[in-house]
């Protein structure tokens, strides 16, 4: 697409409806107007426009270099020089002035905002050392505290130390005396058991001799008993014999 001076005028009609300069440079909000603008012209059909946000700006930029180098020869040359300036070059000269001052605008909302950032800060110190200062104050009394919890605990455990001592040995004595006794109980378990095995040791041989004796006294029943049935039968011989 070939600029022309009734193209360049449409364009820079377009950028101060859109307020270019308005927002700050760099911006998103700066590039999303350079875009409305590329889009306000392409909608020119019967210019014949073809230009995107890059485009746009570019040519601004080379128009804006050419009116700022003529108004500068001319003020050399002739103290003066607005006389030569086309229509469409008064509205490069008024769309510079619109960007200056709104470069400005933000250099002064920038500066305010430095300062505005530097009394944050300034603040922020103040707020860290005074809080630095309660958290000092905060360490000091907790290490007072502790130190009393410390001596505290201190006195506790020795107040505890002397009373488990005392439980300790109270624990010893019960348990020698628990020891003690239980040895006496087996020395005794042991004792009965030993009396026991003899009684019946001493039951089983009575037992043994009592059956003993009742054997022999059988035996001597038996021997008895067979005598006694020799003489009876020698006898029934001896009569049979006299009888025959």
């Amino acid at each position: 697409m070939t600029w022309t001076d009734e193209k360049d005028f449409i364009m820079l009609t377009a950028m101060a409806g859109e307020g270019v300069f308005d927002a700050k440079a760099g911006s998103r909000e700066r590039g999303s107007t350079w875009k409305s603008v590329a889009a306000s012209l392409n909608s020119h059909s019967a210019q014949g426009f073809n230009v995107n946000q890059q485009s746009v700006r570019d040519r601004f930029n080379i128009l804006a270099k050419r009116v700022k180098a003529k108004l500068s020869k001319e003020e050399r040359e002739s103290g003066g020089g607005e006389s030569d300036l086309s229509e469409t070059e008064r509205l490069v000269k008024e769309v510079i002035v619109l960007s200056e001052e709104s470069e400005k605008r933000n250099e002064d909302q920038s500066e305010a905002k430095r300062e505005a950032m530097a009394n944050e800060k300034k603040q922020a110190l103040e707020m860290r050392d005074r809080a630095l200062e309660r958290l000092g104050e905060t360490r000091k009394r907790n290490e007072e505290e502790k130190e009393e919890e410390k001596q505290t605990v201190t006195e506790k455990r020795r107040r505890l130390g002397g009373e488990t001592l005392e439980w300790l040995r109270e624990r010893e004595a019960m348990d020698t005396e628990m020891k003690e006794r239980e040895m006496k109980e087996k020395r005794e378990e042991r004792e009965t058991q030993k009396n026991y095995i003899k009684e019946m040791e001493a039951m089983r041989q009575q037992q043994n001799e009592q059956v003993k004796l009742m054997q022999q006294q059988q035996q001597q029943q038996q021997q008895q008993q067979f005598a006694l049935l020799q003489q009876q039968s020698q006898a029934l011989l001896a009569f049979l014999q006299r009888k025959n």
